[in-house]
């Protein structure tokens, strides 16, 4: 039990005031007051009753205002952890667990990197500057920065949500590259469907016939494909945005189907499957490395060796023992997995496909999102140009009196 002297008749006040008090064994005063119907009582930090008696009117205004009493106390920790909870509340499929079970996100996990110890209050926009500077220093690009600037700003505005802060600073953003234009055209399809292995040659046309995303390749099983039917049923709950479609299934693509369907095995449902040492069929997971040699052989990709981008100096990873010599770090720049997507939403547009069937096709749910992925290629405008030489040179319909192929004069139309 807390002891305390008794409080004199000048130091009474009205219901929901507070109060100064003295413990005993203790120099400074002590202020109490209520938040959210649980008494609060920390100590002033001094015995001057004048300065306690404004601590406490500073600590009711908060209450009044809505401000959570610890928010200085607030952690950037504390701010993460509500972020995570708000991902897996609402089943976010881009949230990942380590070995031991915790969450892990990509963007958040460069936060923790420069803002670990902080509190809430110390965060505000000349810091969050600094680590701007910070994380482009090291190489990264403007959009990845970004995307964790925006997660912090999530933190925050789940915080003012939750009434345990009232402002929040400001978060700057960087200019971000041009959206990725990469696409293949039939000629590069066919050369990298030759240079890569076997088990990556199903993957790769589906997503070059249909514009599937990876993942929905990847986890796509033999109950979803109806030949009868002649299409690809995905689930909901299984796509991007949690809803059911449906995606044809080309003559081309079909062929593959078949002959991969002859090759399974009863243990293994999916569509995409590689045989493992053992000889049994299991799913095919990640294969970074595999695409990046393939593009390579196939004239589509290099690796260079990765340079600082302040210094321009040569990075080098780590030696793997005490004897072996530190190597360059090499990065990769050609065509990625995810350029099929666009491939297939360009080849739905060529093809005459209403828009409005061809975004329920691949899933975009936005114009503007769609537009991303409809590239427009120089031979693109070359066929245009062609289209638009074939339109001035007919006979009819040209009335502006020029001569056509042969010299001879067009006639105009008759009104």
């Amino acid at each position: 039990m807390i002891d305390e002297t008794n409080s004199t008749p000048e130091s009474r006040r009205e219901r929901g005031a507070g109060r100064v008090f003295q413990r005993k064994h203790c120099k400074f005063l002590w202020i109490q007051y209520y938040s959210r119907g649980e008494q609060v009582r920390v100590s002033a930090g001094t015995d001057d009753p004048k300065k306690a008696e404004k601590f406490l009117r500073k600590k009711i205004g908060q209450v009044e205002a809505g401000v959570h009493p610890e928010m200085r106390r607030l952690s950037y920790e504390e701010l993460r952890e509500a972020f995570y909870q708000d991902y897996s509340v609402n089943q976010r499929k881009s949230l990942r667990h380590d070995k031991e079970g915790k969450p892990y996100l990509d963007k958040v996990g460069r936060l923790d990197g420069f803002f670990s110890g902080y509190r809430a209050s110390e965060i505000d926009a000349d810091l969050i500057r600094k680590f701007i500077a910070d994380q482009q220093a090291k190489g990264l690009a403007n959009g990845s920065i970004n995307r964790s600037v925006s997660a912090l700003r999530r933190m925050f505005n789940l915080a003012r949500e939750d009434g345990k802060l009232r402002d929040i600073p400001c978060f700057p953003m960087v200019k971000e590259a041009r959206p990725r234009q990469g696409f293949f055209e039939r000629e590069q399809y066919e050369k990298l469907f030759a240079a890569l292995p076997d088990y990556l040659r199903l993957p790769f046309s589906i997503g070059y016939y249909s514009g599937m995303r990876e993942g929905e390749i990847l986890g796509l099983e033999w109950s979803q494909v109806d030949f009868l039917r002649g299409v690809i049923q995905l689930r909901a709950g299984e796509t991007k945005n949690d809803e059911a479609r449906e995606v044809p299934i080309v003559p081309q693509l079909r062929t593959l189907l078949v002959e991969q369907r002859a090759k399974r095995q009863p243990n293994c449902p999916y569509v995409c499957f590689r045989l493992d040492r053992s000889g049994r069929a299991v799913k095919v997971e990640g294969f970074r490395k595999a695409w990046y040699s393939a593009c390579c052989r196939a004239g589509l990709g290099e690796m260079k060796s990765k340079t600082d981008r302040v210094t321009g100096e040569l990075l080098y990873a780590k030696p793997r023992g005490p004897r072996s010599k530190p190597k360059v770090k090499m990065v990769y720049q050609g065509m990625i997995f995810h350029d099929l997507r666009r491939t297939g939403a360009r080849n739905l547009v060529h093809a005459g496909i209403a828009e409005k069937v061809a975004m329920a096709i691949g899933g975009w749910k936005t114009r503007s999102i769609f537009d991303r992925y409809t590239i427009v290629s120089p031979k693109d405008v070359a066929d245009a140009g062609r289209k638009l030489e074939r339109f001035h040179s007919q006979k009819v319909g040209d009335t502006s009196g020029t001569l056509d192929a042969s010299g001879e004069q067009q006639q105009t139309l008759s009104n």
